[in-house]
């Protein structure tokens, strides 16, 4: 069996290596934005993406670390995270009155007004302080090299270090960061997400407010998955009062009971669009003609025309397919357009 061999810095308090430079502490800051997956990302699109100019990956200087009263630390307009419940702030007050301050908060002085900072990591600290008064300053390491998206994605990852996303943070987080300019694949890149999962924290971001409220009480059990399920009963821009809406956001309740599954979930999900009854109301886009009418109906669009000529009525239908097709309106799996039913159907003839 092979031994395992000693830690490198057993070897160095001991005596038994000795480093070619003095040993000195590294900054937390080696997981900014300014470095690894944002670096190599920074360094190709640093003048269009209004990053810093300075990314090269050489090893960032300490920071300076000072108190700072809490009253002049103003949020992050980028946090990475969203959901903070009173018993979380809670909890970090009492631990902050009975253990102290361990570690520092980071922050980046404010620009726009000088003498105050933002928040780069430690805004759970921060509010603690002000709701419940625990401590009036707390000690603080000043970050002067970073943008607004920098600051935002060290805190980003320092949060995932310390497990302290939910999905919902996460998917606020990301259309933040889309809302600076970058686009999904620089998201991606950055934060390590695949492109594709992306779609479904977006679906979750864009969850109506009625449904968010629900999932808000309990952020811990709606993964992205969840968010996707219940944004497929939401019409895009739908109000509070959508009956899709409104059967989400019943449903959302119940899974933040905590005693459902993502499965029981999936299964009202499904069974709500498999009874959902159509809507007969008119859009009132109505046009007839001689030969037949254009209408819509709900989310239904008819078209019925007469035509006697074979060859014409031939042309028009590939015409028409290929207008669909080309407009991404119908997908069309075969290589011929579906034949019209005959005059024996009950359906109605002529219909597109």
């Amino acid at each position: 069996m092979a031994r395992i061999p000693p830690k490198l810095s057993g070897l160095v308090k001991s005596g038994a290596v000795v480093a070619t430079e003095p040993v000195q502490g590294l900054a937390d800051f080696q997981s900014s934005a300014t470095a690894g997956k944002a670096g190599i990302l920074l360094r190709a699109q640093a003048q269009d993406l209004g990053y810093s100019a300075a990314v090269d990956l050489q090893p960032p200087a300490a920071h300076s670390v000072q108190s700072i009263a809490v009253d002049l630390i103003d949020p992050n307009p980028l946090a990475p995270r969203t959901v903070y419940t009173p018993e979380m702030i809670q909890a970090r007050a009492d631990d902050l009155r009975t253990q102290g301050q361990h570690d520092p908060i980071h922050v980046t002085p404010n620009l726009d007004k000088p003498g105050r900072y933002i928040i780069c990591d430690g805004w759970t600290r921060v509010q603690a302080c002000l709701v419940h008064g625990t401590l009036k300053t707390l000690r603080a390491e000043i970050h002067h090299d970073l943008t607004g998206v920098d600051s935002a994605l060290f805190g980003y990852q320092q949060n995932e270090g310390r497990k302290q996303h939910c999905d919902l943070d996460r998917a606020m987080f990301f259309e933040k960061l889309k809302a600076t300019g970058l686009s999904a694949v620089q998201v991606s890149t950055l934060t390590g997400i695949p492109e594709n999962r992306l779609s479904m924290y977006k679906a979750l971001a864009s969850l109506p407010a009625l449904v968010l409220q629900q999932i808000e009480k309990s952020p811990e059990l709606f993964g992205y998955n969840a968010g996707a399920q219940l944004a497929r009963l939401c019409p895009a821009n739908a109000a509070n009062s959508d009956p899709g809406v409104v059967k989400a956001a019943r449903i959302a309740e119940a899974f933040a009971a905590g005693d459902k599954t993502f499965k029981w979930l999936k299964a009202q999900v499904e069974s709500y669009l498999a009874h959902k009854p159509r809507s007969v109301l008119r859009t009132g886009a109505n046009f007839r003609f001689p030969e037949g009418f254009l209408r819509g109906r709900g989310d239904t669009v008819q078209l019925e025309l007469r035509i006697e000529t074979p060859e014409r009525q031939s042309s028009l239908l590939e015409e028409l397919r290929s207008f669909l097709r080309e407009r991404g309106i119908v997908e069309f799996t075969g290589t011929a357009a579906e034949q019209l039913p005959g005059e024996g159907d009950k359906s109605e003839p002529g219909q597109a």
